[in-house]
C-alpha cells in the first residue's frame, strides 16, 4: 500500500459568544495581549466567511483545505492546515525532520473569503528540524500541522463553525478510540463542488505511536487538496487534521491518516513555536 501527502503535489487521483479550548505550555509570542482572553459573538455563519474547511493555496506550493480557527489574542487569528501543505518534499520520500518548506513569514497564501493574503506562522516541520528532533522517528513521521495568520483587515469576517457541520464544541483531549466514528470536509477540486463527496462520514481504524496520529476509513476517500482538513470527533470536538491517503494495490482496506490536534499544538506551545495564548475557537451548534 501506498501513502501520499493530501496536497496538490500528490500524483494520485444562531447568534452566539464563541468558547476558546486547549490547553497552554510555556510560550510567548511578545505580544502585550497575548495572555488576553479573547471574547467575541458571532452571528449564523454564512458561505462568504473564513470558516474551517475552506481553500488554502500557498503560491509555488498548491492548494490544500484548512482545518480549524485559532487566535492568540485579539489582533492574532489562525487558520490550521497541514505543515505540508508548504513543502514540495511532501511526497519525494524526503522525511519531515529533512525536508524543505516554506520560510516562516511567507506570505504566498491565498485564503478563501479573505481580502487580504495570510502569512505562514507555524510549521511543524520546520520547528522539528530546530528542536533537532530525530528523523524518522514517529514524531517527524506524524508531526504534520501548521498555522497561516489571517491578515487584521479579515479577521471581522472570520467565524469558527466548520462547513457542512458546525461545531468544534471543544478540543478533543486525550486518544480517541477504535470504532469511533468522526467526521471530515475537504475542499479538493477533484470534488467537482458535489458537496456529497466533499463532505466524509468514516470510523477509526487504528489507533497510531500512542495516540499522536489516527488511520481513519471514511465513505469517501480523502483526496489531493482535502490535507489538511478537520476531523470532527463524533460528539463534536475538534479531533485531528487530515495528512495523508493510502493507495491500495490489494484487496486491504485502506485508511486516511491524521494527527491527533491536541498533541499537534501541545508540540508547538512546549517548543515555544506556538504562543501559549493560542486556543481553538470553537462553536456550540453541530449537526453531523
Amino acid at each position: 500500500m501506498l501513502k501520499k501527502r493530501l496536497g496538490l503535489t500528490a500524483t494520485l487521483i444562531a447568534t452566539g459568544v464563541v468558547g476558546l479550548a486547549g490547553c497552554n505550555s510555556s510560550s510567548s509570542d511578545g505580544d502585550e495581549a497575548s495572555a488576553t482572553p479573547v471574547s467575541r459573538e458571532f452571528g449564523e455563519p454564512s458561505s462568504q466567511q473564513i470558516r474551517p474547511g475552506v481553500e488554502i493555496t500557498a503560491r509555488g506550493y498548491g492548494t490544500c483545505t484548512s482545518n480549524f480557527l485559532y487566535a492568540a489574542n485579539e489582533v492574532n487569528y489562525y487558520i490550521g492546515v497541514a505543515a505540508h501543505c508548504f513543502s514540495n518534499d511532501s511526497n519525494n520520500g524526503v522525511n519531515p525532520c529533512n525536508a524543505s518548506s516554506a520560510p516562516i513569514g511567507f506570505s504566498g497564501i491565498t485564503i478563501e473569503n479573505a481580502s487580504r493574503p495570510g502569512e505562514l506562522a507555524y510549521s511543524s516541520w520546520t520547528a522539528m528540524q530546530e528542536n533537532g528532533e530525530t528523523a524518522g522517528s514517529e514524531l517527524c513521521q506524524f508531526n504534520d500541522f501548521a498555522l497561516v495568520r489571517i491578515h487584521v483587515d479579515d479577521i471581522d469576517n472570520v467565524h469558527p463553525s466548520a462547513i457542512a457541520y458546525g461545531g468544534p464544541r471543544a478540543l478533543f483531549n486525550g486518544v480517541a478510540s477504535v470504532g469511533d466514528t468522526v467526521y471530515s470536509y475537504g475542499r479538493s477540486s477533484f470534488h467537482s463542488g458535489v458537496q456529497d463527496l466533499q463532505e466524509k462520514e468514516g470510523r477509526i481504524s487504528e489507533v497510531l505511536a500512542g495516540g499522536l496520529a489516527y488511520r481513519v476509513s471514511f465513505d469517501n476517500a480523502g483526496l489531493p487538496g482535502d490535507s489538511g482538513s478537520a476531523i470532527l470527533h463524533e460528539d463534536g470536538r475538534a479531533l485531528a487534521v487530515l495528512t495523508t491517503v493510502g493507495v491500495s494495490l490489494g484487496p486491504s482496506t485502506v485508511g486516511n491518516g491524521a494527527v491527533s490536534l491536541e498533541r499537534a499544538l501541545n508540540y508547538g506551545k512546549a517548543s515555544g513555536h506556538i504562543p501559549a495564548s493560542t486556543q481553538l475557537l470553537t462553536w456550540p451548534a453541530f449537526s453531523p
